[in-house]
C-alpha cells in the first residue's frame, strides 16, 4: 500500500513532466492547464475517489480519510477489501479486472457504517487509467447514495401507497401531452374501465369508444374547450365495464390544465368510479318516490320540519283531507300546528313536547279543530332526528285520524263497563273505582246489595219480568245515591254502592235503612205486586282493607252476615266490634304463619267395633294450638282457610302428617289400622291431589287399605264431575271413600247410585234422636243401616255419646262407633295408648251439659235462670284495645267468679284481659277476670268457669249479701234481665260470620 503526501498525491496522477523542446512549450502548457483543471475536479469532487496500480494498491485520492468518509472511527488507512461484505467481492473484483482491461462498470453496494451501526448505500464506478499506450491502473468512484436510496424508498412506498389508495377509492389518476398526443394512465385507471394494463389507451379511443354513447357529445365538447381555452373542468359520464359483462358504471372525472409557451400544454386528472354511490342515490330516489306516493295514499298524514326553525319541509296530501287545510298554507305557516290543538288538550300536548327536547319520541291522543271548525281525534307520533353531534335538527312525525276508533272505543268501553239492563256500571267499572279512590286515599265507604230471594221471581215468574224488576229497582237506587256517590250492577241480584264525603258512619247506616226501605216498596210489574228485600253489607276504607279484593270481600261477609240475621237489614264489617269478629281477624292472620311454623296438630278419636269393643280405626282430627287463643277447633279456622285459599295448603300438610305417623307406628310397633282423614270439598277440584297421595304411600311404603278419604255430600254437589273423577282416581289407588254427615245432604240415595263409596258414616243428627220418643229418626238410621248393607258398605255411626244409643246401633249390626261413648278426640301420646290396649270400654253415663263439681271456695249464687251479660277483651298482647262485646249467659256468681256459657271459644289459661258486664236488681257491674276452665258441651256453646282477679271482691261484697239474703227469703231478683229460653236461639247471633 502507498502512502499520500500532504497535498494529495492524487494531482500528481494529472501532472506531465517539462518538456525540453521549445516547440512543444505552447501545447505542454495548454495540456499541463487542462490535466491542473482534472486535477482540481477530482480533488474537489464529492464523492471518494481513489487510484488504485494493477495490482491493488492505491496510489492516490482525494479524501484526507478514508475510514472517516466511511464513519470509521481514527482510521487513516485501511483495507477497503475488508468492509465490502462478502456478497459483493466477487462482483467488485471482477469489475476490477474488467477496467484494467480496458472496460468501465458501475455497480452497487450495501455496507455496514461502523459509528452509527448503519447500513451505507453506495455506487461504485471502476475507471480504466489510460497511460500512452497501456492502462496504468484503476479510478474507482465511491458515492455515497444512501439518501437517494431512502429518497428512492419513499418513493416507492409513496407510488404503492398511493396505487392501494387509488385501488380502494376506486380512482385512478391520468396525465395527458396535449403536444405529442400520449395518455399516461396509472394502474387503477385501467382497474375502473376493466382494461388489460397492455392495452393501448388514447384520448381518441376514449372519447369515442369506452365512454357511453349518450354521453360522448357532452363530454367531448367539454374536453375540447379545456384544450381550446385552457380551462380546467368536471364531468360525469358512464361507462360498460370492460371485464364485468359490460355492467354500466358511473364515473367523474375532473382535471387541471397546465399551460407551457403560453398554450394548453398538459392535462392531469383523475377519474373515481362513483358507482355504488349513484346507485344508492337512485335507489334513494326511488325508495323517497315510492314513499311520497304511499305517504299521499296513506290515511295518515306524515311531515317533517326543521327543529330550529319550525319551518315545514314535507308534508303529505293527506293532511289536507285530515285538517281541512291546504297544503300551502300548511308549508307556509308554521302556527297551523299549534292552532288546530284543541283548548282542552294544549296543556297536555305542549307538555309532552319536553320528551322531544330530551331526544325522545313522543306518542300520544288528543283532539284537534279543523280548518272547517269541525273536531277529530287524532294519533300523533313524533321522532326526533338527532345529527352525530347530538343535536336535533328535524321533526319527524305521523298524524292520524282516529276519531272513528275513538268513538268505537268509547262505545266498546262504555258496553264493557256498563250493565246492559240498567246502564249501571258493571263489576269491572267497580273495581276501577275502587283502585281508583284506593290511590287517592280519601275515606269511603262500600255498601252490597243483595236482593233478598230474588231467584223466586226469576224461577216463578219467568226472567223477562225478573229484568224489569232489576230495572226498576235500580232507578230506585239511583234517586237514593248522593251526587257523590256511586252505584254498580254486579250480576242479576246484587248491587254495590260507594260513599264518599261522609259526616261520620251514621249517615253511611242512615243511607243503608234509606235503601233498605226504598226497595222494601211494592212494586208493579205486569199486574204483579211484588213485595222485595235487601240485605246490605258494609266495608269501610282504609279500617276494613286497604286493598281492593279484601275491601270487597268483606263488605261480602258482612252481607252474608246479614242474611244469617234474617235478611232485610244491614251489618258491618269490623273484626273490632265483637270478640267473634276480633277473634276471626287475628286467627286470619296468623295463618300463613301458623301453616310454616306447623302450629297444627292432629287428634285421633278411635272407631270402635261395636260387637268386640275392639279399635279398628281411627279419625284424624285437625287442631289448631294458637300461641294466644289455644286450641282451635277446625269449625273456627276451616272456612277461614278456605276463604283465603290456604285450605290447600293445610290438607296436603294433613295428608303427609298422616302418612308419616302411619309409618311411625309400623316402625314403633304398632298395630296398623285405617286412618280416615277429612278433605275440604276445595281440595278436591284442585289439580295434583292424586298424586300427592299416591307419592306419599311410596315415600313411607304405607299400604293404600290404611288411608281413608271422608267427603261430605256438599262435596259432590260442589262439582259432580270434576269431584267423582278425582274420587274415582283415588279408589284405583286402593284408598277407601267415606261419604260423611250422610243424611244430610239434597240428594244422598241418588249419590249412593251414582258413586261407589266404600264407608257410609251416619250423621249424629240422627244418632242423637234414635233412642227418643219420635222414632224417625230411629226409622231412618236402621232404614239406612239396612240399605248399606245390601250394597255392601261398612257403616260407621257418628257422635256416639250414651249407652242407649250404642246398644241400638249394636242391635242393628252397626260395623264401627264413633264417639264420646267409647273416646273423645285425644292427642298422639294418649292415642298410643290406646293402640297399645287395642280396645276401649264403654263410658257409663257420658251425656252431661255442665260440670257441676264446685271449684270455688266462696258461696256462690245459682240463678234461677240464665243471666244475661257481655264479655270484652280489654288487652290482648299487653296491648289496650277497644273491641264489641259477645254475648254471655250467667249461671251463678260468687266474690271469687262466675259461670257463663258463650259460643265464643276462649283460651284455658289465657293472658288476655277480659271484662264481664251484667246487670243485677237495676245496678250496673263490671269486673275483669280470666277464664280458669271450661266444658265443651254438644251444644253450639261452652260453659267457662272465670276466677275475678285481685281487688274485685270489694266491688261484690254489697251485692252478695243482698243475694244471700234473698235466697233465704226465697225471693225472686227484682230489676234483673234474665233469659228463659234455649241458650243456643239467644247466643247463636253471637257467632263470628
Amino acid at each position: 500500500m502507498t502512502s499520500f503526501d500532504k497535498e494529495g498525491s492524487l494531482g500528481k496522477l494529472f501532472s506531465v513532466p517539462p518538456n525540453t523542446e521549445s516547440s512543444n512549450n505552447a501545447n505542454a502548457n495548454i495540456k499541463q492547464e487542462l490535466l491542473n483543471y482534472y486535477a482540481s475536479l477530482a480533488m474537489h469532487h464529492p464523492d471518494l475517489i481513489i487510484a488504485f496500480s494493477p495490482q491493488g494498491e492505491i496510489l492516490s485520492k482525494n479524501k484526507d480519510s478514508i475510514g472517516k468518509f466511511l464513519g470509521l472511527p481514527s482510521m487513516d488507512e485501511v483495507d477497503l477489501m475488508d468492509l465490502i461484505p462478502k456478497s459483493y467481492k466477487d462482483t467488485l473484483i471482477g469489475a476490477f479486472q474488467k477496467a484494467l482491461h480496458g472496460v468501465s462498470e458501475r455497480h452497487e453496494i450495501a455496507m455496514e457504517e461502523y459509528s452509527k451501526r448503519e447500513i451505507i448505500h453506495a455506487c461504485l464506478t471502476f475507471v480504466p487509467i489510460w497511460g500512452s499506450d497501456k492502462i496504468n491502473g484503476v479510478y474507482i468512484i465511491i458515492e455515497d447514495t444512501s439518501q437517494i436510496k431512502e429518497l428512492a424508498e419513499e418513493l416507492k412506498k409513496h407510488k404503492t401507497h398511493l396505487i392501494a389508495a387509488q385501488k380502494v377509492a376506486s380512482v385512478g389518476s391520468w396525465e395527458y401531452i396535449i403536444p405529442d398526443d400520449d395518455l399516461f394512465c396509472s394502474p387503477s385507471f385501467y382497474e375502473i374501465f376493466g382494461l388489460p394494463k397492455s392495452e393501448d389507451v388514447t384520448m381518441n379511443k376514449l372519447l369515442l369508444r369506452y365512454i357511453h354513447p349518450d354521453d360522448r357529445d357532452k363530454t367531448s365538447s367539454i374536453y375540447k374547450l379545456a384544450l381550446r381555452e385552457g380551462k380546467s373542468y368536471k364531468v360525469d359520464y358512464r361507462i360498460y365495464h370492460e371485464r364485468n359483462e359490460n355492467k354500466l358504471r358511473y364515473l367523474r372525472v375532473q382535471a387541471e390544465v397546465l399551460w407551457q409557451n403560453n398554450a394548453p400544454w398538459k392535462l392531469i386528472g383523475v377519474v373515481m368510479d362513483y358507482t355504488e354511490e349513484k346507485n344508492l342515490e337512485i335507489e334513494l330516489r326511488n325508495t323517497l318516490n315510492s314513499m311520497v306516493h304511499m305517504f299521499n295514499n296513506l290515511d295518515g298524514g306524515i311531515w317533517m320540519k326543521e327543529f330550529n326553525t319550525n319551518k315545514v319541509t314535507l308534508a303529505s296530501e293527506q293532511l289536507v283531507d285530515l285538517l281541512q287545510i291546504p297544503l300551502e298554507k300548511i308549508y307556509e305557516d308554521p302556527a297551523v300546528w299549534e292552532n288546530i290543538i284543541h283548548p282542552d288538550f294544549r296543556d297536555k300536548v305542549f307538555q309532552k313536547q319536553d320528551q322531544l327536547m330530551a331526544g325522545k319520541p313522543i306518542k300520544h291522543k288528543y283532539k284537534i279543530i279543523c280548518g272547517d271548525h269541525s273536531t277529530k281525534w287524532v294519533y300523533d307520533q313524533t321522532i326526533p332526528w338527532v345529527n352525530d353531534d347530538g343535536r336535533i335538527t328535524h321533526l319527524f312525525g305521523v298524524l292520524v285520524d282516529i276519531t272513528d276508533e275513538k268513538q268505537m272505543q268509547d262505545h266498546l268501553r262504555y258496553i264493557s263497563t256498563h250493565d246492559e239492563i240498567t246502564d249501571l256500571p258493571n263489576q269491572q267499572s267497580l273495581h276501577e273505582t275502587v283502585d281508583k279512590l284506593i290511590n287517592e286515599d280519601q275515606p269511603f265507604a262500600i255498601l252490597h246489595l243483595d236482593l233478598d230471594r230474588f231467584n223466586v221471581i226469576n224461577h216463578s215468574l219467568g226472567y223477562q219480568v225478573g229484568d224489569m224488576v232489576i230495572h226498576q229497582l235500580a232507578e230506585r237506587l239511583r234517586e237514593i245515591v248522593p251526587s257523590t256517590g256511586y252505584l254498580a250492577r254486579l250480576n242479576n241480584n246484587d248491587f254495590v254502592m260507594i260513599l264518599q264525603q261522609y259526616n261520620g258512619k251514621e249517615e253511611v247506616f242512615e243511607l243503608a235503612q234509606k235503601t233498605i226501605q226504598s226497595i222494601g216498596k211494592a212494586l208493579m210489574v205486569k199486574d204483579y205486586e211484588l213485595h222485595i228485600t235487601t240485605s246490605v253489607g258494609i266495608s269501610f276504607y282504609p279500617e276494613d282493607g286497604t286493598n281492593k279484593l279484601r275491601l270487597l270481600e268483606n263488605a261480602y261477609s258482612a252481607l252474608y252476615h246479614a242474611k244469617q240475621q234474617g235478611s232485610n237489614n244491614y251489618q258491618f264489617y269490623s273484626f273490632s266490634r265483637d270478640i267473634s269478629s276480633y277473634k276471626k281477624f287475628l286467627l286470619e292472620k296468623d295463618m300463613r304463619r301458623a301453616i310454616v311454623n306447623e302450629e297444627f296438630e292432629l287428634y285421633y278419636q278411635p272407631q270402635v267395633e261395636a260387637a268386640t269393643g275392639r279399635i279398628k280405626g281411627a279419625e284424624a282430627l285437625i287442631r289448631w294450638n294458637h300461641r294466644d287463643w289455644g286450641m282451635v277447633p277446625p269449625n273456627e279456622f276451616i272456612p277461614l282457610a278456605e276463604e283465603n285459599h290456604l285450605i290447600h295448603h293445610i290438607s296436603d300438610w294433613v295428608i303427609r302428617k298422616t302418612c308419616a305417623q302411619l309409618w311411625r307406628w309400623r316402625e314403633a310397633g304398632y298395630p296398623l289400622i285405617p286412618i280416615s282423614i277429612n278433605l275440604s270439598p276445595i281440595r278436591l277440584l284442585k289439580r295434583g291431589l292424586v298424586e300427592l297421595v299416591e307419592g306419599q304411600l311410596a315415600l313411607y311404603r304405607i299400604p293404600a287399605s290404611m288411608l281413608e278419604i271422608e267427603i261430605t255430600e256438599s262435596s259432590l254437589l260442589k262439582n259432580e264431575i270434576g269431584v267423582l273423577k278425582t274420587l274415582e282416581e283415588l279408589r284405583k289407588l286402593g284408598i277407601k271413600i267415606a261419604i260423611d254427615d250422610f243424611g244430610t245432604g239434597y240428594a244422598s240415595l241418588n249419590y249412593l247410585h251414582e258413586f261407589e263409596a266404600d264407608i257410609i258414616k251416619i250423621d249424629q243428627i240422627f244418632i242423637q234422636n234414635i233412642t227418643s220418643a219420635n222414632k224417625k229418626d230411629a226409622a231412618i238410621v236402621s232404614a239406612v243401616m239396612h240399605l248399606a248393607k245390601e250394597i255392601g258398605m261398612q257403616i260407621v255411626a257418628e257422635g256416639v255419646e250414651e249407652k242407649a244409643q250404642y246398644e241400638f246401633l249394636k242391635e242393628r249390626n252397626c260395623d264401627l262407633i264413633q264417639g264420646y261413648y267409647f273416646s273423645k278426640p285425644v292427642p298422639l301420646p294418649d292415642f298410643e295408648e290406646l293402640l297399645h290396649e287395642g280396645y276401649l270400654i264403654p263410658k257409663e253415663n257420658q251425656k252431661q251439659d255442665m260440670p257441676l263439681k264446685d271449684r270455688r271456695e266462696s258461696t256462690r249464687y245459682q240463678f234461677h235462670h240464665w243471666l244475661k251479660g257481655k264479655l270484652i277483651i280489654s288487652e290482648y298482647d299487653k296491648q289496650e284495645i277497644e273491641l264489641g262485646s259477645a254475648k254471655i249467659l250467667i249461671k251463678d256468681i260468687s266474690l271469687k267468679g262466675i259461670k257463663i256459657i258463650t259460643s265464643v271459644i276462649l283460651p284455658v289459661p289465657s293472658d288476655m284481659a277480659f271484662e264481664f258486664s251484667f246487670s243485677i236488681m237495676g245496678e250496673s257491674y263490671s269486673l275483669t277476670g280470666s277464664p280458669v276452665w271450661q266444658q265443651e258441651t254438644k251444644q253450639s256453646y261452652v260453659i267457662y268457669g272465670i276466677q275475678f282477679h285481685t281487688g274485685e271482691e270489694e266491688k261484690l261484697s254489697e251485692l252478695m249479701e243482698k243475694l244471700t239474703k234473698l235466697k233465704d227469703d226465697n225471693e225472686e231478683l227484682p230489676d234483673t234481665d234474665f233469659f228463659t229460653g234455649n241458650p243456643c236461639t239467644y247466643l247463636g247471633n253471637s257467632q263470628a260470620y
